[in-house]
């Protein structure tokens, strides 16, 4: 399976062996929380260099276009590193590997910036929320951004309405449905 996905990558998105070799060297629970916290600290940093290059350059200053493209390329790796670790191991459990570390691929597929990915992986992260692994408020906020991409605006619902009404909405409204059961 993992030989599919760097075979399907472009050349700029091909999965290095090195990328490959890390995944699979997760034997133990203390490594794959090692390594999804850490994932999770990279993501978090290069928007904290983004948002403290953008105050002391200016919004349209070549360091914020440098710190955007790093942040990127950033994204890219821990997306590859996120769709092998899930296709290796599933979604880590909240109770096993901790919060932080079960909530890494959803920031890390919330962060990916394309449609593929987030319907790709939607399976991952539906389980991930049906087994309590994922908030209900991070997953609503995850497909809600899904439908904002595929649609160009936003998903409303009239209110009072519950989260798990708009998570069901969502998920049809996105079709999904069939990726559910």
């Amino acid at each position: 399976m993992i030989f599919i996905l760097i075979l399907g990558c472009n050349k700029e998105d091909k999965i290095s062996k090195e990328i490959v070799l890390e995944v699979k060297s997760l034997y133990t629970n203390d490594e794959k929380m090692a390594f999804l916290d850490e994932i999770h600290l990279q993501d978090q940093k290069v928007r904290k260099n983004l948002a403290e290059v953008e105050l002391e350059f200016g919004y349209d200053s070549d360091e914020k276009k440098g710190a955007i493209q790093q942040m990127i390329k950033n994204d890219r790796i821990n997306l590859q590193k996120i769709e092998l670790y899930l296709q290796e191991y599933g979604h880590p459990s909240k109770d096993t590997l901790g919060e932080l570390a079960a909530g890494t691929p959803w920031i890390v597929i919330h962060h990916s910036g394309n449609i593929e990915s987030r319907q790709r992986n939607f399976t991952y992260l539906y389980n991930a929320y049906i087994n309590k692994d994922l908030k209900p408020g991070s997953f609503s906020f995850y497909l809600e951004r899904f439908h904002r991409m595929k649609f160009g605006n936003r998903f409303t619902l009239p209110n009072p309405y519950k989260q798990e009404q708009l998570i069901d909405s969502l998920i049809k409204r996105l079709d999904l449905s069939g990726l559910t059961k």
